[in-house]
């Protein structure tokens, strides 16, 4: 566990009472984040991974910058309920920094590469995955396999959405605000066209073609991103608002439409996308295992 970056972690538990009051709807459903934030059953803890084992390594396609993991039994019990927000620092960090000056220099405006942060992504998720606990706490299962999808989109906006609240309540400085917004849209690409049954690649998709549908991005002919930073949070904040409506209905065919509408992939995607995979073309990164591996030495 890295200390220091829990504590950090932490500095948002007190601000997510205000953040659940703050979202669409608020008076019409349920949420898991009480008006107390001494009551918030809600933990954040920052760490190192020690091995990736099991059907998770077996498997796995990737290690998420953080999960959102539900208390055993036991703890769950004594606290009544509650979740655990486990951040991965090794996920996050930045191990190949000329592919990545090299990434954005063939997809992002050059005038925005200023506000390009990689922490910025780390600072982003910890909204993200705090946003799992605003919004209707039940009723979105009639929305089937569409659930996920709508539920990782709903996190994502919400996280944007809440920026000019958390400035004003100090978490961050104007500056640092510009830097979440452009360094989520210019990770916010692909390097090809999801299924449907990839739930997080395919809100990827929709929320860039809502951006771009609502003139908060641009995608030029020669496939660079241009942002309108000061219309990304209202259009966050305008897709949140449908989202939650979607959630609210509780019912599937609302949330089918509501996912093929904006799961348009673009001849401008199609354009970063080629670009990506010129640059990289690995799918998958790895996990070192320094302790496991010196752990099993030891014995």
């Amino acid at each position: 566990m890295n200390k220091e970056g829990t504590e950090k972690l932490l500095e948002i538990k007190k601000y997510l009472p205000a953040l659940a009051q703050n979202m669409p709807f608020a008076d019409k459903y349920e949420q898991n984040i009480s008006a107390n934030s001494d009551e918030v059953k809600q933990t954040m803890v920052d760490v190192d991974l020690v091995a990736v084992t099991g059907d998770v390594g077996a498997w796995r396609g990737g290690i998420t910058l953080a999960e959102n993991l539900p208390n055993d039994d036991k703890l769950s019990l004594t606290i009544g309920g509650g979740r655990r927000n486990v951040y991965h620092r090794q996920v996050r960090a930045i191990t190949d920094l000329k592919k990545l000056k090299k990434r954005l220099k063939a997809t992002l405006d050059k005038e925005l590469h200023q506000y390009y942060e990689n922490e910025a992504d780390h600072w982003f998720t910890i909204g993200h995955e705090n946003a799992h606990s605003l919004g209707p706490k039940s009723g979105t299962e009639a929305l089937g396999k569409y659930k996920s999808i709508i539920e990782e989109n709903k996190a994502d906006m919400a996280s944007l959405a809440m920026l000019d609240l958390l400035e004003s309540l100090g978490m961050y400085t104007g500056f640092q605000k510009k830097q979440i917004i452009v360094s989520f849209v210019a990770d916010n690409v692909l390097k090809a066209k999801p299924s449907l049954s990839q739930a997080h690649r395919v809100r990827t998709v929709m929320q860039m073609n809502y951006l771009l549908k609502e003139g908060a991005v641009t995608i030029d002919k020669k496939g660079i991103l241009h942002i309108e930073i000061d219309k990304v949070i209202p259009t966050a904040q305008k897709m949140l608002e449908e989202i939650i409506k979607v959630q609210l209905s509780g019912d599937f065919a609302t949330g089918e439409k509501f996912v093929l509408d904006n799961f348009v992939w673009t001849e401008g995607m199609e354009k970063i996308a080629k670009k990506l995979k010129e640059i990289n073309k690995t799918l998958n990164g790895r996990v070192e295992e320094k302790l496991a591996k010196h752990l099993a030495r030891m014995k």
